[in-house]
Order: C-alpha cells, then sequence, then structure tokens
C-alpha cells in the first residue's frame, strides 16, 4: 500500500521541488529535469568520495609502468556519457553525502526542505516508513527490469546470467515492501548477444533518465497513470555474493560465457587448477560435437588461447591471468602451468578464491 494515495490526483503544477537520491556518475537525468523547469534541491549519495585527479606527470608514470608491467584489464571497459558530479557543481546543485537515508538527523534535514518529490535510481539504501512519508508526492523510484519480474538489488546482473534476451526498466511508486509499489512507467530494452553488464547499464541509466523526467512532468500535471503490480508474476533475486564469480565447468559454454558477460568489465570469472587461481577476462563458447573429454580439461591452446571442455561445447578462453601475474611473467607461466590435457577444478573452494577474483 503507497503511503502517498493522493499522488492519482495531484493538483496541476508546473514546477516540481526535487531531491534525488542516486549513486550513478554516468547519467544525464539532471538536465532533462531542469530543462522541464523543475528544480532539484538537493542530490544525494552515501559518500561523495572521489579519486584525486592524475597529472601530467602522473598520468606518464602510470602509462610507462603499465606498459612495462602490461598489466591486463578488464574487456571492453565503459566509456561515460555524462558526468553528473561535474554538472551538480556547475550548476551549484548541492550534493549531500548520507551513510544512512533513514538517521533521524536527515529525515529532520529532508523536512526542511520543503520538497514536492523525491526520485531514487540505483540507491543501495532502503527507504524506511519516516522518510517515505516525508513528500508530499510521494517517492518515485527507477528500477533496472521489468517488474514485477527481476526484482531486488542486482538485476542487471542476474538478467545476463540467466541469458535473458529482454531487460527494461521501471519507473514505480515506492512503497515499503521492496520494489513492489505501483507501476508509473516501463520501457523494453533488448539486450545485444554479446553485450555485457557495463554496457546494458550505461544503456539503462541513460533510458531511466528520459523515463524519469516523464514520470515527474506527468506527477506535476497531475496526469500520472498508476497501475499495480502483479505479484502472481513477481520473481525476486538476492545479492550478489563473491562466490558467484567462481565458475561451474559442468555448466554449459553458453551459461559460462551469459556469467561473464553479467560480471564485465568489472570483475573477471574465477577457476582453480591445480592450486592456483585463474581469472578469466574474456572468452567465447565454441559448438562442437562431444569429444569424450571431462568437462574443464584443456583441449587445445595456440596463440594464448585456451579451448576447455564443459558440460556441453567448449570455451575458448581469450584473456586470462593467473593469480597474482600479470603481463609478460603471466604469459610465460600460462605455457608451463596451463598444459594441454590438465584439467581445472570442477568445484573450487570457495574459500580465498572469491576474495582473490576480485582483487
Amino acid at each position: 500500500m503507497s503511503p502517498h494515495p493522493s499522488t492519482e490526483a495531484v493538483s496541476k503544477v508546473s514546477t516540481l521541488r526535487l531531491l534525488v537520491l542516486s549513486e550513478i556518475d554516468d547519467w544525464d537525468f539532471g538536465p532533462q529535469l531542469k530543462a522541464s523547469g523543475h528544480d532539484i534541491v538537493a542530490w544525494v549519495r552515501p559518500t561523495w568520495g572521489r579519486g584525486p585527479r592524475c597529472g601530467g606527470l602522473c598520468q606518464a608514470v602510470r602509462t610507462t609502468v603499465k606498459a612495462i608491467l602490461s598489466l591486463s584489464k578488464p574487456t571492453r571497459t565503459i566509456k561515460p556519457r555524462f558526468d553528473a558530479w561535474t554538472w551538480l557543481d556547475r550548476k551549484k546543485i548541492p550534493r549531500i553525502p548520507c551513510p544512512n537515508v533513514n538517521a533521524p538527523q536527515f529525515i529532520e534535514y529532508v523536512k526542511g526542505l520543503n520538497i514536492d518529490l523525491i526520485v531514487v535510481c540505483f540507491f543501495s539504501q532502503i527507504l524506511k516508513t519516516a522518510i517515505l512519508q516525508i513528500p508530499r508526492l510521494g517517492i518515485l523510484n527507477c528500477h533496472p527490469s521489468l517488474l514485477p519480474r527481476y526484482g531486488g538489488p542486482h538485476p542487471t546482473f542476474w538478467m545476463l546470467k540467466n541469458g535473458e534476451s529482454v531487460a527494461g526498466i521501471t519507473v514505480h511508486v515506492m512503497t515499503e515492501k521492496i520494489d513492489a509499489g505501483d507501476i508509473v512507467a516501463q520501457r523494453e530494452l533488448m539486450i545485444g548477444e554479446i553485450e555485457n553488464a557495463g554496457q546494458l547499464l550505461q544503456r539503462q541509466y541513460h533510458a531511466s533518465a528520459a523515463l524519469l523526467t516523464e514520470a515527474v512532468n506527468a506527477m506535476a500535471q497531475g496526469t500520472i497513470d498508476r497501475k499495480p503490480q502483479n505479484i502472481a508474476e513477481r520473481s525476486y533475486f538476492g545479492k550478489k555474493k563473491a562466490t558467484d564469480n567462481i565458475l561451474d565447468w559442468n555448466r554449459s559454454a553458453r551459461q559460462i560465457t551469459n556469467l561473464l558477460r553479467a560480471l564485465q568489465p568489472y570483475e573477471p570469472l574465477a577457476a582453480c587448477l591445480n592450486g592456483k587461481t585463474i581469472k578469466i577476462y574474456d572468452a567465447q563458447p565454441q559448438e562442437g560435437s562431444p569429444s569424450g573429454r571431462v568437462p574443464g580439461e584443456i583441449m587445445a591452446k595456440q596463440l594464448g588461447r585456451l579451448l576447455v571442455q564443459t558440460g556441453n561445447g567448449y570455451l575458448e578462453i581469450r584473456s586470462c591471468e593467473i593469480v597474482p601475474f600479470h603481463g609478460w611473467v603471466n604469459r610465460i607461466l600460462q605455457e608451463f602451468l596451463l598444459p594441454v590435457g590438465s584439467r581445472f577444478d570442477l568445484a573450487p573452494p570457495a574459500t580465498g578464491l572469491a576474495s582473490d577474483a576480485v582483487s
């Protein structure tokens, strides 16, 4: 039940005062909202830490070190399309750090802002009753899936891991029950066959900016159309755990590749061979007739690439590292430590391996 049932019949206004809760940097929601005539009174994150900018000499040193060591990078690094931080500073919109949005001090701060609406998008904290009841028109949340499917904190990861072909975004009224409020707007997004989590998330960010702006405008005009979710169709996935990075060779090559896409470009897959942790950054599934080999066995190796038997099909590993080595040292060690005929552990120990994988 929404704490703001009067949302459906708000008076028509041209300008709303909004508080934004979002941890996204690469997001142009602010400019779109301002272009519609609304006022952002503040922008909230748990913290506003940002690494120091690297000067010319510092950058030159970094480049030289990387060239010497040939440090690997996660594949297909995502280039930002917008810098919300810089835009907020230019527009002199307060950036408010808040480790706990339900803390009494923050509740009192928000009450003093005299806001009409709170907008939430990709924010890691759960809002409780005290803050839900503050804004005159309630709270709109943007969730990166087509609710009621894939409720929960990491839907993009789970959609890619499960091999879904369609993702989306949903704007809904926030209630105390997570991702369960009335739906205001939705948009489907087709998932590319080789698209990874970073690429999909970036598209979700920018699609959500437009959809949220439309929802805020409808709220201001009193034309918001709320539709209750069909709870019978609800699916919920919890937080991604460190052990979700660990590769299971009994899975098909396609399923393993889907898991890698769900992790990239932020984290590699983790596997284990003869006590050594292997981080996999790039791999592709290969079809083929059954070989009679056991899952996890290295069948061929050429030019730094490995062909490994899986539960169904073959995984062509194009980029990997033997922890903790990088670059040319790593490439030399692969010749000796990853020979043809050797076999990855089918069920690598979770202790220690998961922490190595995300380092």
